[in-house]
C-alpha cells in the first residue's frame, strides 16, 4: 500500500492559491526519482506499457462512497477504470484516508494520490498512474465538500488540476462556491497557463456555460452526446472546465461513458453518476514549465 508523506510547497507558491486554516493534502507513493516540474521537468517518468504515449486521459467520477456495498461492485468499478485507460482519476465522495488507501490497494494502475482528509465524509481525491508526475499543492478553501488540487505533468502536458463537488441541496452555498472559483482560477493561472477545474458542479449545461464564461474558462463539451446526462437520472452535472491556453493546445475530446445490459444494472448500484473521460495531447511542444 502506498506510503503517505506530506508535501511542502515553496512560500512563493503558497500565496498563489486560496489559503485557509487546513493543512496540505497528503502526497502518497511518489518514487524518489520523480521530481516536480518546478525543479527538473526533464526528469518526467516514461510512459508505462499501459500509458497513452503522447496523450493523457483524465477521468472524473462521483462514486457515491467507497468501497461499494458488495465486493463484486467494487471490482466492477476498478475494471471500468482499467478498460477506460484512465491515467488520472478525479473522485468525488470518498470519505476518508482509510477509504483512499483501500482504493489505491484495490486498483491495479492508480497507485499515487493527492488527498486531504476532512470531517466532511464526501472528500475529493486525485489518483494517478506511476507514469504521471504529481505534486499535491495547497487546496482551495471554503467549499462544503473540500476541493482537492494538484499539479500534474506527463511529457509535454502540465497543468493545475482541481476537482470539486459543489453543494447539491444548498443553492445559496453553491452560488458562494461558484464565486470562490473566480479566485481559485486566477491563483492557479499564476502557477501555469493550463488549468482544469473538474468534477460534480451540480449545474446543468446552460449554467455551466455561464459559470465557465464568468471564470474565463472553456467547457469541454462531449461531441455527439446531446441530451446524454452524467447522472443515472439524466442530468448533466459533471464537467471539465479548462483554461483558454489548454483549450487551444492540449484539449482534444470529451466523452460521457454510458453502460448497457448487465453493466448498466451494476453501474446503478455503484453510483448515481457516470464517468466522464477527456483526452489531452502531451506533445513536448506544449510544455509550459521551464527548468529554473
Amino acid at each position: 500500500m502506498a506510503k503517505e508523506r506530506a508535501r511542502c510547497v515553496a512560500p512563493a507558491l503558497l500565496a498563489l492559491l486560496v489559503l485557509g486554516a487546513a493543512g496540505y493534502g497528503v502526497y502518497h507513493y511518489i518514487p524518489q526519482e520523480q521530481v516536480p516540474p518546478s525543479v527538473q521537468p526533464e526528469t518526467r517518468p516514461p510512459a508505462t506499457a499501459e500509458g497513452t504515449d503522447d496523450h493523457l486521459i483524465i477521468m472524473t467520477w462521483n462514486i457515491r462512497g467507497y468501497p461499494e456495498s458488495k465486493p463484486e461492485y467494487t471490482a466492477w468499478l476498478h475494471k471500468q477504470i482499467v478498460d477506460l485507460k484512465a491515467d488520472v482519476l478525479c473522485v468525488q465522495e470518498i470519505a476518508n484516508q482509510a477509504k483512499v488507501n483501500a482504493f489505491v490497494h484495490d486498483d491495479e494502475r492508480l497507485k499515487k494520490v493527492a488527498f486531504r482528509d476532512s470531517g466532511d465524509g464526501q472528500d475529493n481525491a486525485i489518483f494517478t498512474t506511476d507514469a504521471i508526475g504529481v505534486e499535491d499543492i495547497e487546496d482551495p478553501q471554503g467549499f462544503q465538500h473540500p476541493a482537492q488540487a494538484a499539479y500534474i505533468w506527463y511529457k509535454g502536458f502540465d497543468a493545475v488540476l482541481i476537482t470539486v463537488h459543489l453543494s447539491w441541496t444548498d443553492v445559496s452555498k453553491r452560488a458562494q462556491e461558484k464565486e470562490l472559483l473566480r479566485q481559485v482560477v486566477q491563483s492557479a493561472l499564476q502557477l501555469d497557463p493550463d488549468v482544469i477545474i473538474v468534477g460534480d458542479f451540480n449545474t446543468t449545461e446552460q449554467g455551466i456555460q455561464e459559470l465557465a464564461s464568468s471564470l474565463g474558462m472553456v467547457v469541454m463539451v462531449p461531441v455527439g452526446q446531446d441530451g446524454v446526462g452524467t447522472t443515472q437520472a439524466g442530468n448533466r452535472y459533471d464537467h471539465f472546465l479548462v483554461s483558454p491556453n489548454l483549450a487551444s493546445e492540449e484539449a482534444e475530446t470529451s466523452h460521457i461513458v454510458t453502460f448497457a445490459g448487465a453493466d448498466l444494472d451494476v453501474a446503478k448500484k455503484v453510483s448515481d453518476h457516470l464517468p466522464v473521460v477527456c483526452r489531452f495531447k502531451a506533445d513536448a511542444k506544449f510544455r509550459d514549465r521551464k527548468q529554473p
